[in-house]
């Protein structure tokens, strides 16, 4: 039986790809067969915008073109125009044929230096980093789609509002529910993955809860090969200068309202949105609204990379770096938006830790244990513009409003303006659970009396 390919086995291959060795002849080397090696270099090689553009060859129709331009010298063939191809409506995407067929990568190449196409490289650490996050993934959650989680809850949850145990409705549903056990049903229930809560089923609220908090699980764990950490920092080697955008949600109360939060650590500029779930297509509309408000140039230059946690939310990364640009026409046509998702390793906030920092400049607005459901964006919109406006010695005691604006320009003050995110005076930031008024001051108070164990006798007044 071979055993796994290792790191020095990876590193042997990139050397030789490096000398301009076609497959048959790697597989000799490092005594593998040859469908060994394919399968290896396609399935771990990565995606490289270096250089791409640099000449208008990166037209197909770049030797045909016959295209004519008027210039202040005359007439003129357009694609002798620097970069002819951004607004030429003829314009065709060249691909190299390297890449379809052996070595299948772009390493060893003779032109690579000036190739203006898109490209694909072999680095051992890079697929040394996706092998060991595929043996990891393979042991994360279960591995059920989200059409599949649809149809469950559709039976499910009817059945349980009308009285029905779960032990019942997997039962009588085999060929919904498969080989899902009852205890994992249950666990999803309580991880809100179902419109049907914990308080809808029979006795339930009558007995006490599990001592163990129910394990939240993904929807698809697949979505992480390929998109480990560690295959981000080999893939920001190859894109120097991107700085990743950190993603994560953050619940008020079980089963309420759920806020998204970002953060752009360049600017330290933070945003959050409040959503009813925590959902995949929440994500992706989310999204999708992000694409619209900021346009597609503005778009890349903030979510070139984004990184996340492995909540069921972000499950679905291709409808986040895809869109559909006529989804009631043709809604099977998709575009690249030419970003990419990462994922950090599981129990790691540490991976992510600029939008960790925001979360506890913000709980000092919404206390923790203060539900999110009497929340309006609105009022997300005014915590967050007092959060951004201010001043932190991290970024030279400036704010991070300022400093997005000043590296984005009129376009990023265009975009928060839309986002209703505003210049709050240095003088007038608040951070404090008054700024969303007395009744979020009340609640702030208790959840701090409940923080401390101190149970709130009636009549006894809570507000300042």
């Amino acid at each position: 039986m071979a055993k796994h390919m290792g790191i020095d086995e990876r590193k042997r291959i990139e050397f030789l790809l490096g000398c301009g060795m076609k497959v048959a002849q790697i597989a000799v080397e490092v005594g593998r067969p040859d469908s060994t090696v394919v399968r290896e270099i396609i399935a771990r090689r990565i995606d490289s915008d270096k250089r791409l553009g640099c000449s208008n060859r990166l037209c197909a129709r770049f030797d045909e073109c016959m295209r004519k331009v008027f210039t202040g010298f005359g007439e003129r063939l357009r694609k002798n125009q620097p970069r002819c191809f951004e607004t030429c409506p003829d314009f065709f995407e060249a691909h190299c044929p390297r890449l379809a067929k052996s070595p299948y990568v772009c390493n060893g190449c003779g032109s690579e230096r000036n190739c203006p196409m898109r490209k694909k490289y072999y680095l051992a650490p890079g697929a040394q980093a996706n092998y060991e996050g595929t043996l990891v993934n393979s042991r994360l959650g279960v591995r059920v789609g989200a059409e599949s989680l649809a149809a469950m809850d559709a039976v499910l949850s009817p059945c349980i509002r009308r009285g029905q145990s779960v032990r019942n409705i997997v039962a009588n549903n085999p060929g919904t529910f498969g080989d899902v056990k009852e205890r994992t049903v249950y666990d999803w229930i309580n991880g809100g993955l179902f419109h049907a809560k914990r308080h809808d089923q029979p006795f339930a609220c009558s007995r006490g809860g599990r001592p163990k908090k129910a394990q939240e699980t993904k929807t698809d764990a697949k979505c992480r090969v390929g998109r480990t950490i560690r295959e981000m920092w080999e893939w920001l080697k190859e894109h120097a200068g991107v700085v990743a955008c950190e993603l994560d949600t953050v619940i008020g109360s079980i089963s309420g309202k759920v806020l998204y939060t970002m953060i752009f650590p360049a600017t330290g500029l933070a945003l959050a949105f409040l959503r009813d779930r925590r959902t995949a297509q929440t994500t992706t509309r989310l999204f999708n609204m992000l694409w619209g408000a900021a346009g597609p140039a503005l778009f890349v230059a903030l979510f070139r990379a984004i990184l996340t946690d492995n909540g069921p939310e972000f499950s679905d990364p291709y409808m986040i770096e895809n869109w559909r640009p006529d989804p009631e026409h043709n809604p099977t046509r998709i575009e690249p938006r030419g970003v990419r998702v990462w994922f950090t390793d599981p129990y790691c906030a540490t991976q992510k830790p600029h939008i960790e920092r925001v979360h506890e400049e913000f709980r000092r607005i919404l206390v923790k244990g203060v539900s999110f459901n009497p929340l309006t964006q609105d009022g997300v919109n005014l915590i967050m513009s007092h959060v951004n406006s201010y001043t932190r010695p991290t970024l030279g005691n400036r704010c991070a409003y300022d400093l997005f604006v000043e590296k984005h320009g009129e376009e990023g003050k265009r975009f928060l303006d839309e986002l209703g995110v505003r210049r709050i005076p240095n003088n007038e930031v608040t951070l404090h659970p008054f700024l969303l008024g007395q009744k979020f001051q009340k609640l702030a108070d208790k959840a701090i009396l409940r923080k401390a164990g101190i149970r709130e006798e009636k009549g006894t007044p809570t507000g300042k």
